[in-house]
């Protein structure tokens, strides 16, 4: 107890005395210096500064003094009160000079751990929308807390790749993660304001950004990704009819070349002369 009432701004010696006050009411400072395991002449220093603190009371103006503490609740709740008086002010003036200043590039995270962490708080905080590109295996750890935006009113939109079961917000499917190349990504844009790039691989990192241009790509990014999904699984015959399986054949042509041959040992165009033709 004594590390937290130190966090709450108690030195040691004061969170000792104020302790063995709450065990032994009306104490002197002989036995409260006993019980608190400090000098006698140290005890009356602290004494003197829980008094002027109304944390202690001085109940005997007779030799020797007598003390008690004042009520926990009724402590912590001032020190709570001042707390979140002074948290309150420092928001609104830090954000007056956020608001004056150039935002903010990006912040990096490293680890999946963290990145998870980030991805949770970032959908848990949203307020009117979010927007996110993931893989099946991802809603092992998000699927709560997109149902409880859900239902907390927010717009929910889903990218998501592979199978799943997910039956919150809008949800447009891609191919199987086996089939996709890149890596295992993950886009969110949440609100308008902020958005995160992420990747699951190992090592696994992402950064996150409310630069506004910045969240507008990853908004754009997401939406183009919503438009083809729901083209492509109206139109999917003549789509392929005319590009191959997965769209090889348009693909192929924008992608790095490793990733376009990963795409084309996917897809099992191998012998695919146009398709080998744009690879040279």
């Amino acid at each position: 107890m004594i590390e937290r009432l130190t966090a709450l701004g108690f030195s040691s010696q004061e969170a000792r005395v104020y302790l063995a006050l709450l065990q032994h009411p009306s104490a002197t400072g002989y036995e409260i210096a006993k019980q608190a395991g400090l000098q006698r002449a140290n005890v009356y220093q602290v004494l003197a500064g829980l008094t002027d603190r109304n944390i202690v009371d001085k109940v005997s103006e007779n030799a020797p003094a007598r003390f008690v503490a004042q009520p926990p609740a009724e402590v912590l709740g001032r020190i709570k009160r001042r707390t979140a008086e002074q948290a309150d002010g420092l928001i609104a003036d830090l954000a007056a000079l956020g608001a004056r200043t150039e935002p903010a590039g990006f912040y990096s995270l490293r680890g999946r751990d963290a990145v998870i962490e980030r991805t949770a708080a970032l959908v848990g905080d949203a307020r009117r929308r979010i927007a996110i590109s993931l893989w099946s295996e991802d809603l092992d750890w998000l699927a709560g807390q997109l149902r409880a935006a859900s239902s907390s009113g927010c717009q929910v939109v889903v990218n998501v790749f592979g199978d799943t079961g997910l039956d919150v917000g809008e949800v447009f499917t891609h191919e199987e993660p086996a089939d996709t190349v890149g890596g295992h990504l993950l886009h969110v844009a949440v609100d308008h304001r902020t958005a995160l790039i992420g990747s699951l691989d190992e090592p696994a990192g992402a950064v996150f950004t409310e630069h506004p241009a910045l969240v507008g790509i990853v908004e754009k990014l997401i939406r183009d990704e919503t438009y083809l999904a729901a083209i492509y699984q109206r139109f999917a015959d003549d789509l392929e009819r005319e590009f191959g399986r997965h769209l090889v054949r348009l693909r192929s042509r924008f992608l790095p070349a490793e990733q376009a041959e990963q795409l084309i040992s996917i897809v099992g165009f191998g012998a695919d002369e146009q398709v080998s033709d744009l690879l040279t």
